[in-house]
């Protein structure tokens, strides 16, 4: 039996209604620490250089005009969050804080390795410090953070200033990626990532728009 092309792109417009919604990720990793290079600082609340405004301007004009606006408990996030748009009040998310490093907070990397030999350093997701949390255990928290939150803010954009290690974790929770993996991803300072979801039957479908987005260096 023949069907008319008209019926055909009627059926495909229904089913291109039903789609669920999507939910949009916009991640930000804040601005870089102040004179705290090669040091695990963790969730010491250490502040943050000033964000450059050209840097400010070409980085809020990839942001959605309206969305849920998140940061975590540390200051450089909440920080970095008003440069990009002044006047806004994240709301707060402890579990997409950065790692806890314990007892090596505030250390360099150079004194932890020096002191710590006998880790398996080779395998540095699964590494946890002195009453700190592994790589893996802060990506079981970001996971189930993220789909509690996409299933609340259904349907909306959030922008999530945030950490390397969360965004990290995030993206690997998208992609179904193991810690290991997931930890070898680049997060720049002020780089942008893009994820999304849609829940259909129950399961979350990601999809990825990009990963660490840098704005060219400005002289």
């Amino acid at each position: 039996m023949a069907i008319s092309r008209r019926a055909t792109r009627r059926n495909d417009e229904s089913r291109i209604m039903s789609l669920p919604s999507r939910t949009d990720w916009i991640w930000i990793r804040h601005a870089p620490v102040q004179g705290q290079e090669s040091r695990y600082y963790g969730q010491l609340d250490v502040a943050c250089e000033p964000v450059n405004p050209v840097v400010a301007s070409v980085l809020a004009r990839q942001l959605p005009p309206v969305a849920v606006w998140m940061a975590t408990p540390m200051s450089r996030t909440r920080a970095t969050a008003l440069a990009l748009k002044p006047g806004v009040d994240p709301i707060e998310i402890p579990d997409l804080n950065e790692q806890h490093y314990g007892l090596w907070q505030g250390r360099s990397h150079n004194d932890v390795y020096a002191a710590s030999r006998g880790l398996e350093w080779t395998n540095p997701a699964h590494i946890r410090p002195p009453e700190g949390e592994s790589f893996a255990d802060l990506a079981i928290r970001v996971a189930g953070a993220v789909d509690r939150l996409t299933e609340h803010y259904a349907g909306h954009s959030i922008i999530a200033v945030a950490h390397a290690t969360t965004i990290r974790a995030a993206i690997g929770h998208a992609l179904g990626l193991d810690p290991a993996t997931s930890l070898r991803i680049e997060i720049a300072p002020l780089s942008l990532t893009r994820l999304n979801c849609r829940i259909v039957n129950g399961d979350a479908l990601w999809g990825v728009g990009c990963i660490n987005f840098e704005v060219p260096a400005v002289r």
